[in-house]
């Protein structure tokens, strides 16, 4: 790793975990000392070799025995096309399986992160096999897209657990609200949903309007649910919201391809610039 990379890594530390798993769990040891949760990505997506999905899948193992082992209170999340979901749906699904049939082993929970909308409706697909089979599985949903409400609705009749998030992929106008007030207002909608139909789910945000606004409806509605926010953007928010008696889980990315995903992180969502460098001071 040159210098230039180094000093790139000491910033994007800042909201990932570095680059091997030993961080990740540091990092999760650490979330849990301040009372929050630990959702763990290991960073990496659209792959198209059988020996590197099978790879991925061996690290999930691995970080789901770290869990176990260090007494960590927290779940992986994967992307399915980092278990080969280009490649076949079918071994995608049978590797996905392999980790649910350890998490419940490990009583463990599970997570499915969302990718592009050209990967939604398999993922929602496999997830919706899946979950017949396992119930300790929780899948993303993206506020930005404009399916999401008829997804959703279909997702809560099977009594899925959802994390509902804004989305972070750039994508075409057909498919998404172009405006920061149309995505909060479908953030707005899809979280009533939630609160009136879902159990177990979680609020993946960092907007104080739509913080508030999931703090009102819990106020009247007791559901079951939390937060769940990027690793070091807005500490005293999730501080805060903890000392208030919510759970709030940090989401806690680490591997190799941290800078694709920074990158994509600070250049698809420019707002995030903003959130890291406030965090910086």
């Amino acid at each position: 790793m040159g210098l230039k990379e180094l000093v790139l890594l000491r910033l994007a530390k800042r909201w990932i975990s570095g680059v091997d798993l030993a961080s990740a769990a540091a990092d999760a040891k650490n979330a849990n000392a301040r009372g929050l949760g630990a959702i763990i990505n290991f960073l990496g997506e659209e792959i198209e070799d059988p020996a590197t999905a099978d790879s991925h899948a061996g690290e999930y193992l691995r970080l789901q025995q770290a869990l176990s082992d260090g007494g960590i209170r927290g779940a992986p999340s994967v992307k399915l096309t980092q278990l080969g979901l280009l490649i076949s749906r079918a071994d995608a699904a049978r590797r996905l399986e392999g980790l649910l049939s350890n998490a419940e082993r490990l009583n463990q929970w599970a997570w499915m992160d969302m990718e592009s909308s050209q990967f939604t409706a398999q993922t929602l697909s496999v997830y919706t096999e899946a979950l017949e089979r396992h119930r300790n599985l929780g899948v993303a949903l993206q506020a930005y897209l404009r399916r999401s409400e008829s997804d959703l609705g279909g997702l809560l009749d099977k009594g899925a657990k959802v994390r509902l998030v804004k989305g972070a992929y750039r994508e075409d106008h057909g498919l998404v609200f172009p405006s920061r007030s149309e995505v909060r207002a479908s953030f707005t909608r899809l979280m009533g949903m939630l609160f009136e139909r879902g159990d177990g789910f979680a609020i993946g945000t960092h907007d104080p309007v739509l913080i508030e606004g999931a703090r009102k409806l819990a106020e009247s509605k007791h559901a079951n649910f939390e937060f769940e926010m990027l690793k070091g953007i807005r500490d005293d928010v999730k501080d805060e919201l903890v000392s208030s008696g919510y759970r709030v889980s940090e989401y806690l990315p680490y591997g190799d391809q941290w800078y694709a995903y920074s990158k994509r992180r600070m250049t698809e969502h420019p707002s995030n610039i903003w959130l890291l460098l406030r965090s910086l001071v």
